[in-house]
């Protein structure tokens, strides 16, 4: 007569399986972990190099990118863009960060081949003539020649310090979780959406040129003392800025 014997794994197998499934998973959150920080370090990168940009066009030319004469533009070559909304005049509207882009790539600033094209209408940034962040998102330039309103939805910044005036600033894009634009905020600046050298904004051109101005809510925890946090838990699509 036979007899049928089931055998269970031993302390020893059970220990292996383990073993085996803990490293699986701290492979697989580490490598989440990799891919959440080349996100940041891209975003860091890119908003610096346009802010290394910036600075070294207007110290060879002595002029503002963007906002350039056609006289100033023909300085750097045929295909340098000048400025299309009043040229000269010390400002760049959004609808001149094409031009912006333009200048400083022609220039030699700025590796982007899109941005090469001599545009010769006005418009909100485009995918087509911007440089573009990881989610294919034009980045924009902007320059502000009005001050803007303390906490004013629309002004591609949120300010709290009223007497700060205008100031130039570069944009992240959009459509970046809030979770990385918090960590970029704390590795660039103090942590804090509405202070310091970046911050949060609500003005996000899109691929083909549409502002859209998601709410505040959306990325960040307002908080009557003006100690606003980014939103991590759970993380909004957002834009960050620059302030050059």
């Amino acid at each position: 007569m036979k007899r049928n014997f089931q055998r269970g794994f031993s302390l020893v197998e059970i220990a292996i399986v383990l073993v085996i499934i803990g490293l699986l998973i701290g492979g697989i959150l580490r490598g989440q972990e990799l891919i959440a920080s080349a996100r940041v370090r891209n975003v860091l990168d890119q908003v610096r190099a346009v802010q290394v940009a910036y600075y070294g066009f207007q110290d060879r030319y002595n002029a503002l990118p963007g906002d350039l004469t056609v006289a100033q533009a023909a300085m750097i070559n045929s295909n340098a863009a000048p400025g299309l909304i009043s040229p000269g005049d010390g400002w760049v509207p959004v609808d001149d960060s094409q031009q912006f882009f333009n200048n400083i790539a022609q220039a030699g600033f700025l590796t982007c081949a899109q941005c090469m094209t001599k545009q010769t209408s006005a418009s909100n940034p485009t995918a087509n003539f911007s440089p573009t962040n990881l989610y294919g998102q034009p980045i924009a330039f902007v320059f502000p020649s009005s001050v803007p309103t303390t906490n004013a939805v629309g002004t591609y910044y949120l300010s709290n310090q009223i007497n700060e005036g205008s100031k130039a600033m570069v944009t992240t894009g959009g459509a970046i979780d809030s979770k990385s634009l918090a960590e970029v905020d704390r590795k660039m600046d103090d942590g804090n959406p509405t202070f310091g050298q970046f911050r949060f904004s609500d003005t996000i051109p899109s691929v083909n040129g549409v502002i859209s101005t998601p709410p505040l809510t959306n990325c960040v925890t307002p908080d009557a003392a003006a100690s606003n946090v980014w939103n991590v838990n759970p993380p909004g699509q957002c834009q960050g800025v620059l302030l050059l």
